[in-house]
């Protein structure tokens, strides 16, 4: 049973029932004593410790997520709950004691508070993100409602039954309800609810919920995003293709650390040619070691239109395409530098780019650029980081490390807790 309201399992039907009573409920709990940060990250401490990892490696292999996927996946979910962990991302985030009055000036004193009640509209491109989206919301001291995403096999609705079998205190705070993005009334009174919403997931996504909010909510967008790796001639070059072949097969590009494409400083198309076979083979022993994720049919059927599309433009030497025999993986070069998404699943674009259009190139993309991962020479550092910092990017990082993160990084370049918090303050004495 995937859906729970204040913490008890329920089904569809009967939390859509309690609908009307939602907000009667919601408003009796936010005058419960504050729920602090230690507690959630004692509960999830807790629960990463009883997590039965080959169980949720078992049920990730009937999802068709190949084993050494599933395992790293474990891994990274009870790394990410650890008292460790959070702790340091909290204190990071949001400062020592965030929850308590200081003193700014004679008679003044500020702290944060939690914005209230957080909507969750859940991720589909990563399995258990929404759990994570509702952890964030429990460590600032929100009560949470999430929407959950397609195709997420009640993973994140266990986490968080897990939690609350571990903490009964996190009941009034964890809200989940499975409901298509189609139910605009349900979603609309969910909504109505809200402090905040959380939306992750594409633009259209981001702006149904735009139209169903009224202008004073606050929308936190996580929305897809584009990154891409970017070399030039170097000594380190076969060193780091390797690192980027390691970075598009283990995340079948999926994240929005992932590359989508990777350009290469040159105006020679054979140099070009060249450094494309070289990630291909490169992709071709990292695929034997790492085998792909089960491929939807209609996630297949847009991969082979692409690559037939391509083969078309071929014939005019627009494009070419370097395909392995059993079409796995392929490299798909455009001789014409464009920023744009690859068609996944380990199908990377190579273009040539030349340093002096760059910026112009990226500023098409603004308010949807993430990571770069960069090879070039030592010296050419700094003006590169300054052209990418320039056009919006917010990571830059060695390839094979794109999508890596370390505890307490920003999201898409900001602290995602302090945009469940507001600050409020008070004057008092004579």
């Amino acid at each position: 049973m995937e859906n729970i309201y204040r913490g008890e399992p329920i089904l569809k039907g009967e939390f859509i029932e309690k609908l009307n009573q939602l907000k009667q409920d919601i408003e009796k709990d936010l005058l419960l004593e504050p729920l602090m940060p230690n507690v959630v990250i004692e509960a999830a401490h807790r629960l990463s410790k009883k997590i039965n990892q080959q169980e949720v490696v078992q049920q990730l292999l009937l999802l068709g997520v190949p084993k050494w996927a599933a395992e790293d996946y474990v891994k990274v979910t009870i790394d990410s709950l650890g008292r460790e962990a959070l702790a340091k991302k909290v204190n990071i985030e949001l400062g020592e004691n965030p929850f308590e009055w200081k003193r700014i000036n004679e008679g003044i004193e500020e702290k944060n508070q939690p914005l209230g009640v957080i909507m969750h509209i859940g991720a589909g491109n990563t399995l258990g993100l929404s759990a994570f989206s509702v952890i964030e919301g429990l460590l600032t001291g929100n009560i949470n409602i999430l929407k959950l995403p397609e195709n997420e096999e009640g993973i994140s609705s266990k986490l968080l039954m897990g939690l609350i079998e571990i903490e009964p205190r996190l009941k009034p705070y964890i809200y989940v309800l499975d409901v298509s993005s189609r139910n605009k009334e349900v979603i609309s009174k969910l909504i109505d609810v809200a402090n905040g919403v959380a939306v992750w997931g594409s633009d259209e996504a981001i702006g149904a919920v735009r139209l169903l909010a009224p202008p004073s909510l606050p929308i936190i967008e996580w929305g897809h995003r584009l990154s891409f790796a970017y070399f030039s001639k170097n000594d380190n070059e076969e060193e780091a293709l390797v690192g980027l072949a390691k970075d598009i097969c283990l995340t079948d590009q999926l994240y929005c650390s992932s590359p989508q494409c990777v350009f290469y400083e040159t105006d020679n198309t054979d140099e070009l040619n060249d450094f494309a076979h070289r990630l291909s083979k490169h992709i071709a022993n990292v695929a034997e070691e790492y085998p792909s994720a089960v491929r939807a049919f209609d996630v297949q059927a847009q991969i082979t239109w692409t690559h037939e599309l391509i083969k078309m433009e071929e014939l005019l030497e627009k494009k070419r395409l370097i395909i392995d025999e059993k079409k796995q993986f392929s490299v798909m070069i455009d001789y014409n530098a464009e920023l744009k998404p690859a068609p996944l699943y380990r199908n990377i674009w190579v273009m040539p780019i030349k340093r002096e259009g760059l910026l112009g190139l990226l500023r098409v993309h603004k308010g949807h650029l993430q990571t770069v991962g960069l090879s070039c020479r030592n010296e050419d550092i700094n003006e590169l980081s300054d052209i990418f910092y320039a056009a919006g990017i917010c990571r830059i990082t060695t390839c094979g490390h794109m999508s890596i993160h370390y505890t307490g990084e920003p999201h898409d370049g900001i602290y995602a807790l302090g945009r469940y918090i507001r600050k409020v303050n008070r004057r008092y004495g004579r």
